[in-house]
């Protein structure tokens, strides 16, 4: 891939340093093979005037209109890109859309040469309209493979209530970042707008959305946020399933211990 000049915006060097860290820290967990991953965040408050709007010939288009993203811009992974290479040079495997006022025509306001965004882009569009119709603060969106959090998803009659319930009954810390918990959404084929629909409308409940016998999805402030969530929850799995690979049943918290600690969090 050809070298795109340097992105010299220092209100964008935080989304930029944090693609990169995300990105090695989700190689170096095995949840990014090949080019599994993405990630994208709002950067529309922090482009300066010279980042263009979508032209009259559009890179793209949803087959979705977002009304709330009209004039959005999205820091955003390139297809096919590979997270190891994301963390040695984000500038060269991401680039930044502008979607036009229609809400469904995007143009690439800046990139490496050819730049296209993700497979995945109909969720990034779908999650990040549904946060802003939403008021939710929350501008990034990480997509990636955690290895236990799949494995659970491949338990026999999963429901979402089961999988929270285990999880949450592994450690405390879990109950306190997620207490709204994770969402299940039932297998759909990767990087379509049902997958993205879902999504979307899951984010509005749950800040962390687990696709059965794919990945996982977290919005948060920024992508670090994000990370901690996925890290914090796949932890959870990873306990589980080492204790019943150890040959036992986890004893787990009690209902009455999840539910002590879901109190205190309340203001």
């Amino acid at each position: 891939m050809t070298s795109t000049p340097p992105l010299s915006v220092a209100a964008l060097e935080g989304a930029v340093a944090q693609a990169a860290e995300v990105a090695g820290h989700l190689w170096d967990r095995g949840w990014a093979e090949r080019n599994a991953g993405n990630l994208s965040v709002d950067v529309s408050s922090e482009l300066p005037s010279w980042i263009p709007a979508a032209g009259p010939d559009p890179a793209g288009s949803s087959p979705v209109p977002y009304p709330e993203l009209a004039g959005r811009a999205l820091w955003i992974t390139a297809t096919g890109s590979r997270m190891r290479d994301v963390a040695r040079a984000p500038q060269e495997h991401c680039g930044i859309i502008r979607i036009a006022s229609d809400g469904t025509t995007f143009g690439v306001a800046w990139g490496p040469p050819s730049f296209r965004p993700t497979s995945e882009l109909a969720t990034h569009l779908a999650v990040h309209a549904a946060l802003r119709r939403q008021g939710n603060p929350a501008r990034a969106v990480l997509h990636s493979h955690p290895t236990e959090l799949i494995a659970m998803t491949h338990l026999p009659a999963l429901t979402e209530e089961r999988l929270n319930r285990l999880l949450w009954s592994m450690t405390p810390e879990t109950v306190v970042l997620v207490p709204e918990g994770v969402a299940l959404v039932p297998y759909l084929p990767p990087g379509s707008a049902d997958v993205g629909a879902a999504t979307a409308r899951a984010v509005q409940r749950h800040p962390v959305v687990l696709w059965e016998k794919h990945g996982a999805t977290a919005v948060g402030t920024d992508l670090l946020d994000a990370f901690d969530l996925l890290d914090a929850i796949n932890k959870s799995a990873r306990l589980y399933l080492a204790c019943r690979t150890a040959g036992f049943q986890p004893r787990g918290l009690t209902e009455q211990q999840i539910a002590a600690l879901r109190r205190s969090l309340k203001p």
